[in-house]
């Protein structure tokens, strides 16, 4: 029997092989082989780059290299996505030095298509001018920006008004804040003196604005002449305008003539979608005299090509009881076919308390109901589960935050978390604010769920309760866990994560609510434990809890290397108010340097920095 090689498998059992590495180490592997099979293979299949799992000397090395070495590499890139890491800053620091103005075409990726950036409000001072001009406008290969920005998102409009001066538009752009806008005075001044929207090759946008009125930058003539998808989300639905900004109302309206001027501009808007936009608004904005107008606005005169219309409404709740008490209300049912409603709460956070406040709208829509929530992205209580009787299934990358305050018996908390998590969300939140009754949320915690969550990627335990029992919380967080298989982030205290019996073997970053004070970290959580649950662990992060500065922190650090061996990045005290004196800062790193003298961590250099106060971020 002859001796089988690697080169010797059919093109099948290869490319089974490639799809266990990532498209770097694929290529370090195979791209210099001189086999003409294996070389057209890997440039038939897409090429992304992965961030999380590069270390500190591995990333340097590789920017060092031989810069044709490194071409052949970055030319089968696909698609890149950048996150809040110490591997993305430092790649986009090279990036922005490897700029050249006069030379717009020398390009990191000169081949990429999809660019992905999470909290692109990190990087918004290299963002349009090193990277998205030069990738817009040397050869036009980018066809998908996709930019999201958490809350509070203060540096969304100008980023937004440097793509509009600088005309950058793609096929496919989306402009998310995940979790409401936050402007202050003068950012919204500046919002609504942007230059005109010239967006020319976008064909589909997905855009979040904070007021309504900012909709005429999009209906502008010639602002979108090959739009034929539109989805439009208006943000925080009682955040008024100050009343000290002027804005003349000739310059937030839109007439018909102007729909017109579109229209002949070639209009081929297909698809429409307007969120929370609010019954005023839409009469301001189009010089209504009735909501039949707004609909008469949108039909086959003024956009052609228009196949799909839909919108949802927002009420003040006082209007929900003022349909109950009119001639309208037929026993309490809706009486119109074509347009339906509910109610929706809302908590948003309070200026002058730690708490929030609950807001609740009154919402009519004409489109189904499933439909409209592929594009909620925040749900609370049980009340919108009554609505819609099976998960809410969507193709596109979803961050859902489902909001509670009050509990449910295992049942109805089991369809609730279908509904919202079932379908292809790829990111789950749910936090659980201080009780307001008295119900037993799981009366057994061997209750069978039945459920899966087979899409979700990301989930965040916000637990703030401390009413709920002890035995229910743990419950929750297993079986929400054991429920989804293909985990790999997850957000969660430690005092509920440690009781989990199971092995998460896909799960590689972990964020630890800790709880108390101590002297030594060792207290907060076993390190030993947390291998055993987490085995792959890549990225850790620990929070809530301030760990000292102090010989004990050091050893700290020295045993997580030690057992976390596939760790790349340690953050401590993420998002950290308390900052210490600079001297303690450079004591500690002298510390911490010496007890790492002639020893690096498991074959890599480090580096590390104190971030945001006391935020110590280290990168193995």
């Amino acid at each position: 029997m002859s001796k089988s090689t690697l080169e010797s498998l059919p093109n099948e059992l290869l490319l089974i092989i490639f799809s266990y590495l990532s498209s770097f180490d694929l290529c370090q592997a195979f791209l210099y082989l001189n086999n003409a099979r294996i070389q057209h293979l890997l440039t038939s299949i897409r090429h992304s780059f992965n961030f999380n799992l590069w270390h500190y000397d591995q990333l340097h090395l590789w920017l060092n290299s031989n810069q044709n070495h490194r071409n052949r590499f970055t030319n089968l890139i696909d698609t890149v996505v950048f996150n809040d890491s110490d591997a993305s800053r430092t790649l986009l620091e090279y990036w922005e030095k490897t700029f050249n103005e006069t030379d717009q075409s020398n390009v990191l990726f000169p081949s990429i298509k999809r660019l992905v950036m999470l909290q692109a409000e990190r990087c918004s001072y290299i963002l349009i001018q090193a990277i998205l001009i030069p990738l817009v406008f040397a050869n036009n290969t980018l066809q998908y920006l996709h930019l999201t920005f958490k809350e509070p998102a203060s540096k969304y409009p100008r980023i937004l008004s440097k793509l509009i001066v600088h005309r950058v538009s793609v096929h496919t752009m989306i402009l998310e804040v995940e979790q409401g806008h936050s402007y202050r005075l003068n950012e919204i001044e500046d919002l609504h003196n942007m230059q005109p929207l010239s967006w020319s090759n976008t064909v589909q946008l997905t855009l979040s604005i904070q007021h309504s009125s900012e909709l005429r930058l999009l209906f502008e003539h010639n602002a979108l002449p090959a739009i034929e998808y539109l989805n439009i989300t208006i943000e925080n639905l009682d955040t008024n305008l100050p009343s000290n900004v002027n804005i003349s109302a000739l310059n937030v309206q839109l007439s018909k003539d102007s729909l017109r001027e579109t229209a002949t501009g070639g209009t081929h808007l297909k698809h429409l979608l307007l969120r929370y936009i609010t019954l005023n608004d839409v009469i301001i904005l189009f010089a209504l005299d009735r909501l039949g107008q707004f609909q008469e606005l949108c039909s086959s005169t003024y956009l052609p090509a228009l196949k799909t219309l839909h919108f949802s409404l927002c009420f003040p709740q006082e209007i929900e009881y003022a349909w109950r008490m009119s001639s309208f209300n037929c026993n309490d049912q809706w009486p119109f076919d074509n347009i339906n409603c509910y109610m929706d709460a809302c908590y948003m956070p309070n200026p002058d308390e730690i708490d929030f406040i609950l807001k609740i709208v009154f919402v009519i829509y004409n489109c189904p109901i499933n439909l409209l929530y592929r594009h909620k992205r925040t749900f609370h209580n049980h009340g919108f589960a009554t609505h819609v009787s099976a998960p809410i299934c969507t193709i596109r990358r979803r961050l859902i935050q489902w909001v509670c305050n009050q509990k449910y018996e295992t049942k109805q908390f089991n369809k609730t978390l279908q509904i919202v998590a079932s379908g292809h969300v790829n990111e789950l939140h749910l936090t659980y604010l201080n009780e307001r009754t008295n119900a037993s949320m799981m009366s057994k915690c061997d209750s069978h769920w039945n459920l899966s969550l087979n899409h979700i990627r990301s989930i965040t335990f916000n637990i703030e309760s401390n009413s709920i029992k002890k035995c229910e919380r743990i419950a929750m967080v297993k079986r929400i866990l054991d429920a989804s298989p293909n985990i790999s982030s997850l957000v969660v205290a430690w005092r509920d994560f440690r009781h989990c019996s199971r092995k998460y073997l896909n799960l590689k970053h972990v964020h630890l609510l800790l709880d108390g004070f101590h002297e030594n970290p060792k207290h907060y959580f076993d390190i030993h434990r947390l291998n055993e649950i987490v085995p792959h662990l890549y990225l850790l992060e620990t929070s809530n809890a301030v760990m000292k500065q102090n010989e004990n922190l050091v050893e700290f650090i020295l045993n997580i290397s030690r057992r976390l061996d596939q760790l790349v990045h340690l953050v401590l005290n993420k998002n950290c108010l308390y900052r210490s004196k600079n001297e303690k800062k450079i004591i500690f790193r002298e510390k911490l340097i010496a007890a790492t003298y002639d020893q690096i961590f498991h074959g890599h250099n480090i580096h590390f920095q104190f971030h945001i106060n006391d935020e110590l971020r280290i990168w193995f």
